[in-house]
């Protein structure tokens, strides 16, 4: 009989699976592997508008080229802001050298505006009717207002005007006419005398008025309004100025008592004021005679 093999003895199992053997025999699943965590999220920024300079037409369709669009609302405001701010610089130093021009003007020539006064009217006719119904007169008076220009430098030019003369009263004023004046030139520190003849013939007045005035007229005592309108510039040096409307209002004008020399001035006369553009001047327009 054939000799039997030695029986081989079992080789030993490794420790590691002897123990992963139990393990085997457990009913609980095996552990499986945790996925990969994600990134941490960021906060989510406001999407900013694009530049007001920038814009951008989407691509058509069919394929083609983008075109830009630049806006030229900066370029253009920038430039007439420089235009209007020159502008505006250009007639504040014209201003400037104006006021400056003016100031040393007034300076050197220091200007003063002449005055006028009224010398007493001389009746050449005075007749007043005693009709019981109706009365009427007939006056003529001469008029006679004396300037004076007090400027060293400055003169004055006067234009042809006309001059009225009325009777005053408190019941109204009475017209007695009209008469044209002439012009002339009033040269530096100089007196000029401007004259004129009022005639008014028929005027009807009441009885009341009537006996009034032949009751002054007796004593000398008429009251005079006489107003003058013209036009006048003025003249310093080579500089002229233009012709502005002037009107001169003389209240109180009296009456010349009898025996006056012609062309002399009897009596007290009155100051008259002056009216620039129909506008009455106070403090620079009206100066006493010197």
């Amino acid at each position: 009989m054939a000799d039997k093999p030695p029986p081989t003895k079992p080789k030993p199992k490794p420790a590691a699976a002897a123990q992963a053997a139990p393990a085997t025999e457990r009913t609980t699943p095996p552990l499986k592997k945790p996925p990969p965590l994600a990134p941490p999220t960021q906060a989510a920024r406001p999407l900013k508008p694009p530049p007001a300079h920038q814009y951008r037409q989407q691509q058509p369709a069919g394929g083609g080229r983008k075109r830009r669009y630049r806006s030229h609302r900066g370029g253009g405001g920038c430039s007439g802001r420089r235009v209007c701010c020159l502008a505006t610089g250009f007639v504040l130093l014209a201003l400037c050298l104006a006021l400056a021009a003016a100031c040393l003007a007034y300076l050197y020539y220091h200007p003063r505006p002449p005055s006028f006064h009224l010398q007493p009217l001389t009746t050449t006719r005075f007749r007043v009717g005693n009709s019981s119904a109706v009365s009427a007169m007939d006056v003529t008076a001469a008029v006679k207002v004396v300037s004076w220009n007090p400027n060293d430098r400055v003169s004055f030019e006067y234009g042809d005007g006309e001059g009225r003369v009325a009777l005053a009263d408190a019941d109204g004023d009475v017209a007695l006419g009209w008469a044209p004046v002439g012009g002339f030139r009033h040269a530096p520190r100089s007196v000029a005398t401007v004259g004129f003849v009022a005639a008014a013939k028929g005027v009807v007045v009441d009885e009341a008025v009537a006996a009034r005035v032949r009751d002054r007229y007796r004593r000398r005592q008429l009251a005079f309004k006489v107003v003058v309108d013209t036009h006048v510039g003025a003249r310093a040096g080579g500089v002229r100025t233009g012709m502005v409307p002037v009107r001169l209002l003389c209240d109180g004008g009296a009456m010349a008592p009898r025996g006056g020399v012609s062309g002399s001035v009897v009596g007290p006369m009155s100051k008259c004021q002056v009216y620039l553009f129909r506008v009455r001047c106070y403090f620079f327009c009206i100066t006493p005679m010197n």
